[in-house]
């Protein structure tokens, strides 16, 4: 066996390891769905330390740990690709012809050298982007100005400490509009714009709530570890959806620390929604670090986080440890796999048998014709399958198909342009008896800019039906969430005042 093919033989069988314990984890956020975002992350972080572990688990002695189970094979039986042995199927069946298919082409040592230099290639560029978002970081933290005293330094220090967090945390402020990250891990990074030393205090202290509560989890470092697991495994998409999901769930699990210290729903999404009308105006700068005001997560956390019904509880210490001990048995069983080449002696000698010799194979090109002819075959129902899990995993995001949040115009947000305006008119009965005063009204505007709701806060009886006729024929301009038309609330004033005689 060439040095290529024992490389791609490796490479395959770690693979193979490493996407069944992502796999489960995935399948655990799926079970916990109706559990807090801690509780996903939590199992997501065991799945993400456990396949980092897969290499090291590989070249222990793993098997010793476990009985091994006997079968015997009537069939003959090869050496496959990817494991220790593969019952031959009856001549001529698909499954037969794509596995020898698959073994030609492994077997041949310019196709193991090829797929070795695009997979180092691949990995080389993934982990450069990484190098490259962190040196990043690094200019960042040395070009910004450090908040070291005022009211802000003070306001984060105080929360810090109610948090329980030790560490000192360095406040920044960058150089560059809109732009908000919290990274670091032995001295933690909240890096602020340009423009939060004119943010009221209220949304001040909902920023530094959420991005302390990054700090204390340490979700920089898990992020670093999921990039990392995606830079070596660039070309499996277990790896991105992993990676996906821990960035969406530790930002729900920071909306609900900051829930948690008295922040009511609607006044968090109301500075969130403004935070990223901010952020949008602004250039982008992709930064390997947690950002509050991601617009990708946008949509979902102000519905996640205005349902009152949502599981905000931190996951306890039990649900730790038995995630853990699940996760990690499960980690060890799946190092424990014989994956890999094994020779016919070896495999005769475990399973009591002996094994036919393979028989001289065929050209290469007829091999290689045969196998990309199967692998054309089985491109649709890869396909099927994949779109099937990505489907399921995704069901949550798409199943939100109408937007169900109503955004309170006040305390930062502007209302859009008003584009039809009606006077109110004073009622007759009401000039006659000399009534006058303010109706206070809460209005609904719909998607399309209508009033679709109206609601007497503060009423004068007299007044309260013309202040309400006329506010039902104004029009705004829709209001948008990342491309997405929201309604919103607003508390409208009518005043009446009699002419002077």
């Amino acid at each position: 066996m060439g040095a290529g093919e024992t490389v791609i033989s490796l490479l395959a069988a770690l693979t193979i390891k490493v996407s069944a314990i992502l796999l489960l984890a995935l399948i655990g956020t799926l079970c916990l769905r109706r559990s807090s975002a801690s509780a996903r992350h939590w199992v997501l972080a065991v799945g993400v330390v456990s396949a980092l572990a897969v290499p090291a688990l590989h070249v222990l002695p793993m098997h010793t740990l476990w009985p091994r189970l006997s079968v015997p094979f009537t069939g003959r039986t090869d050496v496959g690709l990817l494991g220790a042995a593969v019952v031959s199927q009856p001549a001529g069946s698909p499954l037969d012809r794509f596995r020898s298919a698959v073994a030609a082409l492994a077997s041949d040592e310019m196709v193991g050298w090829l797929a070795l230099t695009i997979w180092l290639v691949g990995a080389v560029a993934s982990t450069g982007v990484l190098l490259a978002g962190l040196a990043r970081l690094r200019w960042l933290r040395a070009s910004s100005d450090r908040l070291r005293d005022g009211p802000w330094r003070r306001l984060c220090s105080d929360l810090a400490r109610s948090r329980g967090l030790k560490r000192r945390v360095d406040l920044l402020l960058s150089p560059r509009p809109g732009l908000m990250a919290t990274w670091g891990w032995r001295r933690p990074v909240i890096m602020l714009p340009a423009a939060a030393s004119k943010w009221p205090v209220e949304r001040m202290r909902v920023v530094l709530l959420h991005e302390l509560a990054h700090a204390c989890r340490g979700d920089w470092m898990l992020q670093m570890a999921a990039a990392a697991l995606r830079c070596f495994w660039w070309f499996n998409p277990l790896a991105w959806m992993v990676c996906r999901r821990i960035r969406r769930e530790s930002e729900h699990a920071a909306d609900d620390l900051v829930l948690s210290h008295g922040v009511p729903p609607v006044t968090y999404a109301t500075h969130l929604v403004e935070l990223a009308r901010e952020v949008r105006k602004s250039r982008q700068m992709w930064l390997p670090a947690p950002a509050m005001a991601r617009r990708s997560y946008l949509k979902r956390r102000l519905s996640v986080m205005l349902n009152s019904r949502t599981n905000r509880r931190p996951i306890t210490r039990l649900a730790r440890v038995g995630s853990v001990s699940v996760l990690a048995l499960s980690s060890l069983l799946v190092a424990s796999l014989q994956v890999g080449p094994v020779s016919a002696a070896g495999l005769a000698e475990s399973i009591g048998s002996t094994v036919e010799q393979e028989q001289p194979a065929e050209p290469l090109s007829e091999r290689i014709e045969e196998f990309v002819a199967r692998a054309t075959a089985l491109k649709a129902p890869l396909r099927t399958v994949l779109g099937a899990l990505l489907a399921t995993l995704d069901k949550s995001d798409r199943g939100a198909g109408r937007w169900p949040v109503r955004i309170r115009i006040g305390e930062g947000v502007r209302p859009p342009p008003r584009i039809r305006s009606v006077a109110p008119v004073y009622p007759p009965e009401a000039v006659t008896t000399r009534v006058q005063g303010v109706v206070a009204l809460e209005a609904v505007i719909g998607p399309t800019g209508e009033v679709t709701d109206i609601e007497v806060l503060r009423s004068v009886p007299a007044l309260d039906d013309a202040a309400t006729a006329a506010v039902r024929q104004w029009r705004y301009e829709p209001m948008q969430i990342d491309g997405t038309p929201v309604s919103f609330l607003m508390t409208v004033n009518i005043s009446f005042t009699l002419p002077s005689r």
